[in-house]
């Protein structure tokens, strides 16, 4: 059986470590590491929402178009990531977090496809905070450049451990990689 047909069967497993599908012994899972410039990064694993795996499904097997630019996006609300969010319906679960310098979301600058992963990590999007005593809680990965933008697809989004207090020109780092593993 695909990895599609697993999915839309809902032959899939939620795991700790991501999401299994037995079928094809394949481990889907993603990360943002994320860090206020200074200090220490904190790797942090995301929830794949439904509307993202839809979309990695769907272009991966032809079923839609293959989106070239993908924006990480910040958010302040005190919530819990659920695989309902959407990118119609971000903004308003998580509160988006604009408070930023920067005309857009941070783009996702992925480097190569190798080993079964792709990442950002060593170009990571960067927020210049443009408010005192701000808290970023979370991120997510979503395909509109438009800050607060209610279009476009949301494939993950991560609650950080830790929440990051921010003053008027402070930094924040966000990278997101993704891999799929046959176990």
């Amino acid at each position: 059986m695909s990895v599609r047909k697993e999915f839309m069967a809902g032959h899939f497993e939620q795991t700790e470590e991501g999401i299994y599908f037995p079928s094809s012994r394949i481990l889907a899972q993603g990360k943002f590491i994320v860090s206020k410039r200074g200090e220490p990064e904190e790797v942090v694993d995301n929830l794949v929402v439904t509307q993202g795996l839809n979309y990695l499904l769907a272009a991966a097997f032809g079923a839609t178009s293959v989106l070239s630019s993908w924006y990480i996006a910040l958010f302040s609300g005190n919530v819990t990531v659920q695989a309902t969010w959407t990118a119609a319906n971000f903004l308003a679960n998580a509160t988006e977090f604009t408070s930023y310098d920067e005309a857009t979301r941070g783009a996702w600058t992925r480097g190569s496809v190798a080993a079964g992963a792709v990442n950002s990590f060593a170009d990571k999007a960067s927020f210049t905070c443009n408010t005192n005593a701000q808290t970023v809680r979370g991120a997510a990965l979503i395909s509109d450049s438009a800050k607060g933008a209610v279009t476009g697809t949301l494939v993950a989004a991560a609650r950080f451990g830790t929440d990051k207090g921010l003053d008027d020109g402070e930094i924040l780092d966000v990278g997101y990689g993704f891999q799929l593993t046959a176990v």
